[in-house]
């Protein structure tokens, strides 16, 4: 069994008696947004609203990413722009009012930079109400995705504002409003959420350090920004609903040393774990994170692991970090774990065949027990938690990149920790995730069902199997599958993976949507494309 060294410097945590403070403003709430459909929709609404400020901080913006809104019911084929609103647009038609602040922060290092095409259009169309900055420090990344309304309402984005990266809760294999740029137009999965409480003020002074740490480029942008309110504390400890983050060394004038609260949060949760834990995440990789769920299983004879991971992530080098992640720790085998990752099915016209796409699972989602949860930008990966260098296999790439860190914010949710307006929150997270995945009512995946949540999984999952090889025409549903699930496979190619669960898609009449070549399996074309355009 391998070992690894559990990172538990806490660079940057608070002392352990300091407790939020309830400040003037709402009290904490939170809100669970299920894919980009329903994410953009209460966004925009809260942007057309906002009064004093709109502050964001995003890996990317495009200057023509379409925030589509529309119900998820709508019948046929969209354009590619109908029923959207294009988000620059609705950016500058907030900062033409002349009554608020509009500020965007971006990252703009070589691997990723929406700025400077951000910065020509807002000159384009003469817009001078919005601020933008962009943060430069290769090779860690700008990660957060966090935008601040009036210092009172707070969202944590799972994506970049991007079109490649919009769905809905169909997730149709197919779809023009997902164009092949980012994820070869694969269907796409997020998770975000809107908060309100003392957490906003948490986030609203790491934008504001964020932003004032950020070089000038124009007149224009010269303005500091301050806080609308102290926080009481950054991160909040022992409170239901609070802020962590994951900084490199020197990225925060304020901690200098860096911070790993993300990582923390995360091992501290697993610690705990005794019944379930849930994993939904873009990336599944980071040494301390695998090493600690091995130990909570050995630890506890009732422990079951449910995991939804990405088949073919967007950098390949993560497809076999995490493959060799789960095989050396035993997980990939292990009786009480489910591995699973997401597919799509729709009819091909009138030819009796199947469309088959995998969906980008692009959540960052840990749940302990129905009681314990972090969502926000951070992977379960080293980069995102504590190190790059600790996802690479080879001397030279650890030793490069080691102690690099992404900006990143996250929440938790703490039931244990009290907070009465939170209570049931994340079972109710739980729910809806798996309601959407496996196809189910929320009454059948709901808390005290009887009988092992693995064993529900690996049904739908071995179900779904049969009734792809039984082919459309002998299906129970139009699809062939009842919700996405699949068993995952550490196979490269989509067309092995689904061979490998035991799906023939010769025989079963399937078309599979994305069947990348070897290049694209090996080197990643899309970020490379993305970082010289």
């Amino acid at each position: 069994m391998p070992t690894t060294a559990r990172p538990r410097q806490r660079a940057g945590a608070p002392a352990q008696d300091r407790h939020p403070v309830a400040l003037d403003g709402p009290p904490e709430s939170i809100e669970w947004l299920i894919d980009n459909a329903e994410a953009y929709a209460r966004l925009l609404q809260a942007l057309r609203g906002a009064r004093r400020s709109v502050r964001i901080a995003q890996l990317a913006l495009d200057a023509d990413c379409v925030a589509f809104e529309q119900p998820d019911d709508v019948a046929g084929a969209p354009s590619p722009r109908a029923g959207g609103d294009v988000l620059a647009e609705t950016l500058c038609a907030i900062g033409a009012r002349g009554d608020l602040e509009v500020s965007v922060l971006l990252n703009a290092t070589l691997l990723l930079d929406t700025a400077k095409s951000l910065r020509r259009f807002l000159a384009s169309v003469g817009a001078h109400g919005i601020q933008l900055r962009g943060v430069g420090h290769f090779p860690r990344l700008l990660h957060a995705k966090m935008i601040i309304i009036d210092g009172t309402d707070a969202f944590l984005i799972g994506s970049p504002f991007v079109n490649g990266y919009w769905d809905d809760r169909r997730h149709r294999p197919v779809d023009p409003r997902r164009p092949r740029r980012e994820l070869a137009g694969r269907p796409l999965h997020d998770v975000s959420v809107r908060v309100t409480g003392p957490v906003v003020d948490g986030l609203d002074a790491m934008f504001c350090e964020l932003w004032n740490d950020a070089p000038v480029v124009s007149a224009d942008e010269t303005r500091p920004l301050a806080p609308h309110r102290t926080p009481a504390s950054m991160p909040s400890v022992g409170g239901a609903l609070r802020l962590v983050r994951t900084l490199s060394p020197g990225a925060s004038p304020g901690m200098p040393e860096g911070a790993t609260e993300i990582l923390d949060a995360c091992l501290d949760a697993i610690d705990s774990a005794r019944s379930l834990i849930y994993i939904e995440q873009q990336y599944l990789s980071a040494r301390p994170v695998v090493a600690a769920l091995a130990a909570a299983l050995r630890r506890e004879p009732a422990l079951e692991i449910v995991a939804v991971l990405n088949q073919n992530p967007d950098i390949t080098a993560y497809r076999a970090w995490q493959t060799a992640r789960l095989a050396e720790w035993g997980l990939l085998e292990h009786p009480r774990v489910g591995v699973f990752a997401l597919w799509s099915t729709e009819p091909r016209d009138t030819t009796g065949r199947l469309a088959i796409n995998q969906v980008f699972v692009h959540s960052k989602v840990l749940a302990i027990d129905d009681r314990w949860a972090t969502i926000g930008s951070a992977n379960l990966d080293g980069v995102s938690l504590h190190s790059y260098g600790d996802d690479f296999q080879g001397w030279l790439g650890r030793r490069l990149f080691r102690g690099v860190r992404n900006v990143e914010a996250n929440v938790v949710v703490d039931e244990m920790s009290g907070g009465v307006r939170l209570a049931g929150a994340v079972a109710d997270l739980r729910r809806r995730l798996w309601s959407e995945h496996l196809g189910m009512s929320d009454d059948d995946v709901a808390e005290g069902r009887s009988g092992p949540w693995l064993e529900l999984w690996r049904q739908r999952a071995s179900g779904n199997v049969a009734a792809l090889n039984a082919g459309l025409a002998a299906a129970t549903t139009t699809s062939g599958m009842r919700g996405f699930v699949l068993p995952y496979s550490p196979r490269a190619a989509p067309a092995e993976q689904l061979a490998d669960v035991g799906v023939c898609a010769s025989s079963a009449g399937l078309d599979l949507c994305f069947d990348p070549g070897w290049l694209e399996l090996h080197l990643s074309p899309y970020w490379v494309r993305n970082m010289f355009s």
